[in-house]
């Protein structure tokens, strides 16, 4: 079996792009994977075609060789484009191996080692009170045993940091009070909180309420920072989401710089990053909590991961938009706070080009500008 051609789908959902991956082969199968939205997504397009060119006619079975030909077949180490189409085409050649054989990918990882895979999701409103609805409806309603929220209130950039703080403790007090005790609460500083000492001053704010961790207290770019801030921080510290393979990921390691890993598996660099990821994690007693804001493929993808992965803590769900649900032939769902295990050959789901072919790209995504009061631009 060899690889005849690699190409990007990618699909206007509003405010943003699904970009997806498909490989084919000379056998008749193919496989998908989906690619994170980075913004110029363009450019990922255009790497999916340079590393289209590179692994034409060969086996695509050959997953390990097939990803150092693309990641060392560059000049200099990839940046998110790149890493983005790589990570695409990696887990589309997943799905063709599960295809060839018959068999879902988490059992070429090894096999199950859970029955069911525990998933958070994200809460946000504009006022404590309706924040607090908000998490009681997911608790009660859809069976969520853990939740995600900002620390801060959404205008804190206009406000001083003492009435930002005072916020965002009203806030959290107000969701706590409404889910209970019981219940995780994830808290996500968004990397928007530049200095260390005020990252730490907003955890000992709200260590009262028993946050189950603080995610992305501070900028990735510092690493060293974010391993002496994690020494002080009364909590859990969660990060990862924007740093690329085993190497970034590894040096957060060694900066004893966080205790529960986020990595992505559409920008990290596929399901081969992220399980070696994974194991590094577990040789340090860390846990992985994969990071997951995309397309109903990526959710898939991440639950083939947590199924098979002895250090996997929880599962970030986004629920998908019905325009976003409609490219997959079907959308996975948490039942009371749980996923079960997929099914079928491969990741088990499939891409409906109908859907993406209905709504094409109309322009590169940008995330959105953020100012202080003084006019200069703020980290998002």
């Amino acid at each position: 079996m060899k690889i005849t051609r690699i190409e990007t789908l990618i699909a206007d959902n509003g405010n943003n792009n699904i970009v997806y991956v498909r490989t084919h082969t000379d056998a008749g199968i193919h496989g998908v994977g989906e690619a994170y939205r980075v913004g110029p997504d363009r450019a990922t397009a255009e790497w999916v075609s340079y590393f289209s060119e590179q692994l034409a006619g060969r086996d695509p079975t050959e997953i390990e060789r097939n990803w150092a030909l693309c990641y060392q077949g560059t000049r200099f180490p990839l940046g998110s484009s790149a890493l983005a189409a790589l990570s695409g085409i990696d887990q589309s050649l997943w799905d063709i191996a599960g295809k060839a054989v018959n068999m879902p990918v988490y059992e070429l990882l090894g096999g199950r080692v859970r029955d069911r895979l525990r998933a958070y999701h994200g809460v946000h409103a504009d006022s404590p009170q309706k924040l607090a609805e908000a998490g009681r409806k997911l608790v009660q309603g859809d069976g969520f045993t853990a939740l995600k929220t900002s620390p801060l209130p959404e205008n804190w950039r206009d406000l001083t940091w003492n009435q930002a703080v005072d916020g965002g403790k009203r806030f959290i007090e107000a969701l706590r009070r409404a889910v209970g005790d019981d219940i995780d609460i994830g808290l996500d500083a968004h990397a928007a909180v530049w200095e260390p000492a005020r990252a730490l001053e907003l955890s000992d704010a709200l260590v009262e309420f028993k946050p189950f961790f603080m995610e992305e207290p501070l900028r990735m770019e510092n690493r060293r920072e974010m391993g002496l801030l994690r020494r002080k921080m009364p909590f859990a510290l969660a990060t990862g989401e924007c740093l690329y393979t085993k190497f970034e990921l590894g040096e957060l390691i060694r900066e004893e710089a966080v205790d529960i890993l986020q990595p992505d598996v559409c920008i990290v660099g596929g399901m081969t990053e992220l399980r070696k990821i994974a194991f590094n994690a577990e040789a340090h007693d860390l846990t992985v909590a994969p990071h997951n804001p995309l397309g109903p493929l990526a959710t898939v993808v991440n639950l083939h991961f947590d199924a098979a992965t002895t250090n996997f803590l929880i599962q970030e769900y986004r629920t998908p938009s019905e325009s976003e649900a409609a490219t997959v032939v079907k959308s996975p769902k948490p039942v009371d706070g749980y996923f079960p295990l997929p099914d079928g050959p491969g990741w088990g789901v499939d891409i409906v080009d109908s859907a993406v072919e209905a709504r094409p790209m109309k322009r590169n995504w940008h995330r959105g500008d953020r100012t202080y009061p003084d006019g200069a631009i703020a980290y998002i």
